[in-house]
C-alpha cells in the first residue's frame, strides 16, 4: 500500500515535470532558422539594412528575405539550409528587424537605394547585381531553382 502511493507520488510530480516543460516551450516561441551559434562557426551571413543594395564583399549576391515563425517560409528556409553548403553568396534579412515598406507594389528595376525596397511578402529573394536588383523570386519553388 505504502509502494503504491509513493508510486503515484512520484508519477504524479513527473507529470507535472513534464507539464512544465511542454509549457515553457511553448511560451518561448520558434527561434531564428538561421541564427549562428555564439562562438561557433558562421554558416549564414546576414546582411545589414544599409548594405542589401551595397555589399561591400560582393558585387553579385542574393538576399533571402524571411520572417521567424512564418509558415510559408518554413519550406524555402529548409531548402536553403540544404543549399548551404555550396551556396556563398547568399545573405539573410529578418524582416522583423527592418524599416523597409511592406506592401503589394514593387517596381524592383527602379530600385537604387535600400530605402525603396518594399517587402511584398515571405519568402522572397532578390539578386543583387552591381548595386541594382536583377531580379526577385517569391515562391520557395523559385527560390530553390534559383540557387541551382
Amino acid at each position: 500500500m505504502k509502494k503504491s502511493k509513493k508510486t503515484l507520488k512520484m508519477l504524479g510530480i513527473c507529470i507535472i515535470g513534464i507539464l512544465i516543460v511542454v509549457v515553457i516551450n511553448m511560451l518561448k516561441g520558434p527561434e531564428d532558422p538561421f541564427k549562428n551559434l555564439q562562438g561557433g562557426k558562421v554558416l549564414y551571413q546576414h546582411i545589414e539594412e544599409k548594405n542589401l543594395l551595397n555589399n561591400p564583399q560582393s558585387d553579385s549576391y542574393f538576399v533571402y528575405f524571411y520572417e521567424v515563425g512564418n509558415k510559408k517560409c518554413e519550406k524555402a528556409n529548409e531548402d536553403l539550409k540544404k543549399e548551404m553548403t555550396i551556396i556563398s553568396n547568399v545573405y539573410y534579412f529578418n524582416i522583423e528587424d527592418t524599416t523597409l515598406k511592406r506592401g503589394k507594389d514593387f517596381d524592383y528595376k527602379n530600385v537604387t537605394d535600400y530605402e525603396d525596397i518594399t517587402i511584398k511578402q515571405v519568402p522572397m529573394m532578390i539578386h543583387v547585381e552591381d548595386k541594382k536588383i536583377d531580379h526577385v523570386y517569391y515562391k520557395a519553388s523559385d527560390i530553390k531553382k534559383a540557387l541551382e
